[in-house]
This record gives C-alpha cells, structure tokens and sequence, in this order.
C-alpha cells in the first residue's frame, strides 16, 4: 500500500509539473508588435552571418530582432559560429585567435550584447550550439555573459539539445528558454516533436516553420507559450505564419522578410 501510494503521490507530481506548473513567460523588455521580425544569424549571403556587420545591418534595416549560435573556444571566449567544426575540428578545440584566422569576421558575444544594449527593445535568441553531455561550462558562462549584461528581459536562449536546456533552467530558473526540432530523420524520434519542452518548462517553442499549423499554435496558445519559427525565406509561408498568428519569424534577407512580414512580397 505505501508503495502504491508512494506512485501515484509521483504520477500526480509529474502530471503537475507536465500539466498545470508549465506556462511560459514573456519578456518584458520586448513591447514591439508580434509577429518579431527577426534575423536569422544577422544576415546571410550578401555579408559574413553572425558577423557584427550582419548584425548591424539586420538591425538597420528595422528588424525586431537577431537570431545566432554560441559556442566556447578553448580558451574560453564565447564566440558566435554556426557550426560545430570548423576546418573539421570541433569549435571548442580552437583558441580565439586561432579561429579569428579561419572565420570570416569571427564576433564574440560580448560584442553582440554590446550592440544589443544600444538598440532599446530589440529581441535576442542566442542558440546554445552543444552536442551530448559536454555542455556545462558554455551553459554556466553564458548564464553568467547574460546576467551580466543587464538584457535578462530581452534574451531568450535556445537549443537544439535538451540537456543544455535543463541545465540552463537548474542553474538560472529566471532565464527564458526556448526548445528547438525539426523533423529531420538523423534526430532521435523523440526529439523531432514538441515533447521534451514541457518537461524542461521551457517559455517558448521554435520549430522549423514546416512543422507550424494551427494546431501547434492553439497548444502553445494553451500554456501562454510564444512560437518563434526558423528559417522562413518565402512570402508565402511568412504569409501563412502571419496569419496563423506566430509570435516570430526568422529569416536571412531583412529587406524581403519586412515587405511580406508587412504584407507586401518578397
């Protein structure tokens, strides 16, 4: 009997949790109109992406805000690049200086909360960029990088990796988070989908903009989650997304993404 017990007084606390605990929060230092225009990396092609004039420029041509990925060199600079190897070697086994040599105008994270701080009520997703188990310290000194700037209420960090987002959540509750999927084949079956988010009590989703319908956007709706959705280059889908009332909408040309997130064409 009180091993009975003992389940279902643990059943009702994980249902708790999953269920009634989990609602998301805003940010209150973002009041601009929804949908959040958002560029994604800056902007990408006719500049280097996540470069600070990618930045700049996205934000000069009025976007609401900058998507980028952060990584930790081996000498313990968070710095902005995409991907997970550079020249076939892991980000993290390159020096700052060493990397400065192999990526195009290579910008650390200081530099981009720096021209955040200067730009009142812009919207900040920094993509935590960590695979498997090896992802404390980047965690712990983004936590640290984002306390530190005074723009807890314009920054929301995502990731693709749930580990990094419950270790973000244990170490700093007050920080809002995002859970990123898609639907491609290489990801385990259930990180293709929604379901690790409410168990992390994540504030927002951001999926591929594929996978967004109505039904999606009705269930975040329900636990007062924003829908931050990557990388949306048509008009056609912005369209759609516009219209299913998504809270952002990231993509790489800022020009094009204004005109039909305002409902003009690309």
């Amino acid at each position: 009997m009180v091993a009975l017990s003992g389940v279902l007084m643990t059943a009702a606390l994980l249902v708790l949790w999953r269920g009634l605990l989990w609602r998301g929060r805003r940010l209150p230092g973002v009041q601009r109109e929804s949908p959040l225009l958002v560029g994604h990396r800056g902007v990408r092609g006719r500049l280097p992406e996540n470069s600070m004039r990618a930045f700049s420029a996205a934000l000069d041509a009025g976007l609401d805000g900058l998507e980028t990925d952060v990584q930790r060199s081996r000498d313990g600079v968070l710095v902005l690049v995409h991907d997970l190897e550079v020249d076939g070697v892991p980000v993290s086994a390159w020096s700052r200086a060493q990397l400065d040599e192999r990526v195009c105008e290579l910008a650390t994270l200081d530099e981009l909360l720096g021209l955040v701080r200067r730009r009142p009520g812009v919207w900040l997703n920094l993509e935590i960029k960590a695979g498997g188990f090896r992802c404390g310290r980047l965690v712990a000194e983004l936590i640290l990088a984002v306390r530190g700037s005074a723009l807890e209420d314009r920054i929301i960090v995502s990731s693709f990796n749930p580990l990094a987002l419950a270790c973000a959540r244990l170490r700093a509750p007050w920080l809002r988070t995002a859970y990123l999927w898609s639907t491609r084949a290489s990801a385990p079956r259930l990180l293709r989908s929604p379901w690790p988010a409410g168990w992390l009590h994540v504030d927002a989703l951001h999926p591929h903009y594929r996978v967004v319908d109505a039904t999606l956007v009705a269930w975040a709706r329900r636990r007062e989650l924003a829908v931050n959705v990557w990388t949306v280059n048509e008009a056609a889908e912005v369209r759609r997304l516009v219209e299913l009332g998504v809270d952002g909408i990231m993509a790489d040309d800022p020009t094009a993404l204004l005109r039909a997130g305002r409902g003009g064409e690309l």
